[in-house]
């Protein structure tokens, strides 16, 4: 099972899956840590209550970046429901592992959250472009 688990985060690493924004997303988020400078963004594209497209980019680490296609990949198609479930459920898995990788996670997660917030706000009739969350946390590359 670890070699199936490793394979396929080099899988997401070198090939990450939903990379890049989308066209006409219905809602955009960015987690940032402004000490840091990183970011995630993260787009929706939702109709009804099912997320029909995602994406995301970052300037951050091979961390966020495994993370933000696994995640992806976990939500792609499914409804918001399960989406924010499957967050919750990524939260705490990684709440037991290293610091790293919870910032990582944190930046992931909030971005999706902010871009739900977006999405809300552009329903109630706001022209908000994107909706941006600070994070308390930083992704830093060991030296």
């Amino acid at each position: 099972m670890e070699n199936t688990l490793n394979q396929e985060i080099i899988e997401h690493l070198m090939h990450p899956k939903n990379y890049g924004p989308l066209e006409n997303p219905t809602g955009v988020g960015v987690g940032h840590s402004e000490e840091s400078g990183e970011f995630v963004i993260f787009y929706l594209s939702c109709e009804a209550e099912t997320l029909n497209g995602v994406g995301y980019a970052t300037n951050g680490c091979h961390d966020t970046v495994v993370l933000g296609s696994m995640f992806t990949e976990m939500i792609k198609g499914e409804t918001l429901s399960y989406a924010a479930a499957a967050a919750e459920k990524l939260r705490e898995k990684v709440a037991q592992g290293p610091a790293k990788q919870q910032a990582c996670a944190q930046m992931v997660l909030t971005a999706f959250e902010a871009a739900q917030i977006n999405q809300r706000h552009r329903h109630e009739g706001s022209d908000e472009e994107l909706h941006a969350i600070e994070i308390d946390m930083k992704c830093e590359v060991e030296g």
